[in-house]
Order: C-alpha cells, then structure tokens, then sequence
C-alpha cells in the first residue's frame, strides 16, 4: 500500500513537471511570434506597433535579449535615438551576462550613433569627454604638448609607485623608465576610470588609445600634430576640434594617412593640413563603414586629400578640400558614400575620381580651379549629381570612360575646359542642368557611348555619333551656339597621354 502511494506521488509530481514545461514552451513560443511581429512592423516603418511588440516580448521572457535589438529598431525608426542606445545597451548586458560574445548590439549602436548625430544627437555619443592640449611652437617638430605635472602625472603618487631612487615599492628592484611609464599611465587610467582624474593628453595618439566607445574628443586651440604616425580609428568616437577651424589646425608631416577610420566615428570641425606622399584621410572597411565627416578643411602637398577604398558608405558633408598635389576625393574598390556641401578647389588633379566598382552621390557640391577634370568616372564606376557647380576648371567638367554611368540633375557646368565628355561605352543621363563647354565641346560623345540628355540648356559645340546624337536633340533642350568656334585641345597638361593605369582614365 505505501509503495502504491509513492508511485502516485512519483506521477503528480511527474505531471505538474510536464505542465510547467509545456507552460514554458507556450510562454517562449508567444515571446517568439511578438518579435517576429515587431521585426515585421518595423520594416512596415509601423514605429509605435513595433515597440508594443517587443515589450511584450520581453514582459514574456526578460531574459532574451532579441527583443532589444527589435525595441532599438523601432525606437531609432521613431526618432527616439537616446532610447535605442538605451535599449541596445540592456541588450548587450542581457548578452554579457549570458556569456555571449555577439558583437550585434555593438554594429546597430555604430548605426543609430551616425543616424542620431546626422539628425543633430548625440546619443551614442555621451560617454567621457577627453582634451588634446596644443603641441604649440614644437607642433611642426612632431612633439607632443608641453608635460604639465598637474595633469599628467601626480608626482606623489610616481613616488609611491616607482620610489625616489628609482626602485620599485620593495625597494630591491630597479624600474628601467619604459615601465615607469607604464606604471604611471595605468593609474592614470584609473583614475580617469574612477572619475578622479583630468581627461587632458598631449597628443591626438594617446586619446584615441585611452578612448572607448561613446567617448569625445576634444582639440583645444592651437595646433596638434600626430608625431608622423597615423592614427587608427577603429572605435566609435567623436573627434572635433575646439573654436573655428582657423583657431585649430592638426599639422602633420609624415608619409602616411593622418586618419584611418574603419568604424563609424565622427571627425567634426577639423582642419588638417597635410605634408607627406599620401592621402589625409583613409576610409576603408565593409558597407556598414559609415563613418560622418563634417565640416572639415583638408590640404596635402603630397598626394590625395582623401581616399575611401573597400566598400565604405561614409557622409562629408560641409567640407572644403584645397591645394591637394593630386586628388582631392578618390573613390575605389566598391567604395560608397554621399557628399553633401562638398567643396573641392585648387587640386593639381582632378577634384573627384571615381574608379573600379565605385558609386559616389553628390548633392550641392561645387568643384572649380583644379588643374585637370572636375570629375572623373571610369571602369564600372556612378555618380549622382545633383545640383552641382561645376566651372573654371581646366579640363572638361565630367570626363567618363570605360564603362562608367552617370545622373545629373539640375546641374551647373560653365567655364570648363569642355562640359561633358563620354568615351567607350559610358553612358549619361543628365536633366534639367545647364551645360556650356567654355574653350572646347559642351558634350563629346565618342564611340558606343549613349547620352540622354532632357530639359537642360545646353550652350556650345557638340560633337556626337548618330546614335549618341539622337539622345542630345531633344525637343525639351535648348540650344545656344558657341560664341566663337573651339576644337579639342592638344595634348599637354592636362590631356597629355599617360599610360598608366591608375593615373589617367584612357
């Protein structure tokens, strides 16, 4: 008889077991279909529904952390940028705590950071401030900033460390200098970590290694240098300089980048001045490397102001590029982006070359005085162009060859040394822009190129092929004969034939 009641116990006990798992499983299953239904909202732009969703799911299962990443979606897609940080930062504890190594929570706060800071936040953005101190005179020497002891070391605390004599706390060991240092940077690590101490550095170098994601960092006026070396920004930081660009100048002299950024980082309101044989600024890395540039000035006596390789997406806008020895924005690889308010002027060069896979968007922009083409699109390369100014340059305004594509809308090109010009088996589409060819051809169509051109003004000699001709005259253009008659210009300077390939486009 008692063995008949344990079996009877045994089988309760075995059915509330069952009942409580099979609970489990409807409560996971319904957390399940509500981040499913968030995720399905969010792409239907259904902001608000979206985030009802993934507080269900979470009030279902607290526990999990994707539906976080839905409630960060939706927050971000609301324009609520500090409550998706908030979101993916709950996200990536639920993570942690886990044991989980996913880096998910990291790429969409790299996201909702660029898209907060565009829309003018700085969720994202709102971890430690960090000041740069001026190298001052002894900046175009590569030095760093004057050591001032009140900040940068506690002298107290490097004798308690390393000792008066130089030896260690036993007082048995020597401590050669390398160490010391790297003793004294450690507790000044922590205390910057613990709140007790200042957040100056003397070089742009030291803060960006001390900075983690979230951080700021600030130029004070004067002028910074990088010792030669290039600074890797690989993290998510706002760097901006302190005052008006001409208060702020980072004067670098070496034969590498000043910046290389494969993250998406800030640089703000930075004036760069450049002496070396390449480029100020590299961008390189997959499509989700958008990194924003904003408000920039870059010259380089040296090379290229600025190049993006790999399949980087970044945004420049307001930015001034002058006086570079060769181009001032290079695009290549499978390199993307859009260039909002870009200035380009005074390049021994071209002002934009686009090259391999490239696609370049350009709103606004306005390139004039270099000393060869504007805008160069060649191999499998686009660009967009919208309302551009492109004039006084001395070679033509657009220059497309091989099997590059172009779209301009609502576009200026004057006072060129030719207006649009298309070799191979380029093509353009090009409307509502005002177009003359200044001391050669408005348009040159060569070859198997096919222009379309509609609703523009179009002032000058074209030179075209039958079939190319039959995109040009269109009952919407308007037509102005040359002033004087022009002929293609000889081959010097700018047109001088050089079989290289990654120097000249045909």
């Amino acid at each position: 008889e008692e063995e008949g009641e344990e079996d009877k116990e045994e089988e309760e006990g075995g059915g509330k077991q069952e009942k409580e798992n099979h609970r489990s499983s409807s409560v996971g299953a319904a957390a399940i279909l509500y981040s499913n239904r968030a995720y399905a909202r969010a792409r239907q732009q259904r902001w608000l529904e979206s985030i009802a969703d993934a507080c269900a799911s979470l009030e279902l299962k607290p526990n999990w952390a994707k539906p976080y990443y839905r409630l960060a979606q939706a927050k971000s897609g609301l324009g609520d940028y500090r409550g998706a940080i908030a979101a993916c930062r709950q996200g990536q504890k639920v993570l942690d705590d886990a044991g989980s190594r996913s880096g998910d929570f990291v790429a969409l706060m790299d996201d909702i950071s660029n898209a907060a800071f565009i829309h003018g936040s700085l969720a994202g953005f709102d971890g430690r401030v960090l000041h740069v101190r001026s190298a001052g005179e002894e900046a175009w020497l590569g030095r760093e900033a004057p050591e001032n002891p009140l900040i940068d070391e506690e002298p107290e605390e490097r004798s308690r460390l390393v000792g008066s004599d130089g030896e260690g706390d036993d007082g048995d060991v020597d401590v050669d200098e390398g160490t010391k240092a790297a003793m004294v940077a450690k507790k000044k690590s922590e205390m910057t970590e613990s709140g007790r101490g200042i957040l100056s550095f003397r070089s742009i170098k030291s803060a960006v290694d001390e900075a983690k994601d979230g951080d700021r960092i600030l130029l004070l006026r004067g002028i910074h240098n990088t010792g030669g070396a290039t600074i890797f920004v690989d993290k998510r930081i706002l760097i901006r300089s302190e005052g008006t660009l001409e208060e702020t100048t980072i004067d670098h002299r070496g034969n590498s980048p000043i910046f290389r950024v494969t993250r998406n980082a800030i640089l703000q309101n930075i004036d760069i001045d450049m002496t070396g044989f390449r480029e100020s600024l590299y961008i390189y890395g997959g499509p989700k490397v958008s990194p924003v540039i904003e408000h920039c000035r870059f010259r380089c006596s040296g090379d290229d102001a600025i190049n993006v390789a790999g399949q980087a997406n970044p945004v420049v806008r307001q930015c001034h590029v002058v006086s570079c020895k060769k181009v001032g924005l290079r695009l290549y690889e499978r390199a993307r982006g859009e260039y909002i308010d870009l200035k380009i002027s005074s390049c021994s060069e071209q002002a934009v070359k686009l090259m391999e896979q490239s696609m370049g968007k350009f709103y606004n922009c306005s390139f004039d005085g270099n000393r060869e083409e504007a805008v160069v699109v060649m191999d499998d390369a686009e660009a967009c162009l919208r309302e551009c100014c492109i004039e006084e340059n001395e070679g033509p305004g657009v220059d497309l060859s091989g099997r590059g594509k172009l779209l301009a809308e609502k576009c200026k090109i004057r006072a060129n040394v030719g207006g649009i010009w298309l070799w191979d088996t380029s093509k353009a589409v090009i409307s509502q822009c005002s177009l003359e060819g200044g001391k050669s051809h408005v348009i040159l169509a060569d070859a198997e190129c096919l222009p379309s051109v509609t609703s523009s003004t179009i002032e000058g000699m074209v030179q075209a092929t039958d079939e190319a001709w039959e995109g040009i005259c269109r009952e919407s253009n308007t037509f102005r004969g040359p002033m004087k008659s022009v002929e293609l210009p000889p081959e010097d300077g700018p047109f001088k034939f050089e079989p290289v390939w990654y120097q000249r486009k045909q």
